[in-house]
């Protein structure tokens, strides 16, 4: 088997424990806080994950690409003359 690194808090490394059963494993404890303080990033690490374990386990084949890489040229927006549809679609609900 080639070796992995298992990284997270002791609990998270914990609930794998059936998978190393008779295995030898090395733990070395890390003097770091286990999460940042800063939950938007806390957030963005525990969705990492999710999406790490939803390719490592078959549940999905490829997870779908953000919008923002999407960008397209012919996407632009359109110079339209007269009043924004914002406006008329207000205008007439009133």
């Amino acid at each position: 088997m080639e070796p992995k690194t298992i990284e997270g808090t002791w609990e998270q490394v914990a609930r794998r424990a059936p998978e190393f059963v008779g295995r030898r494993v090395r733990l070395t404890v890390l003097d770091e806080p286990s999460t940042p303080t800063d939950p938007a990033s806390q957030e963005k690490r525990a969705e990492d994950a999710f999406k790490r374990h939803l390719l490592a386990s078959g549940l999905v084949a490829q997870l779908p690409v953000a919008p923002d890489a999407l960008e397209d040229e012919d996407d632009a927006p359109i110079a339209v003359p007269g009043e924004p549809v914002s406006e008329t679609i207000l205008r007439e609900r009133r």
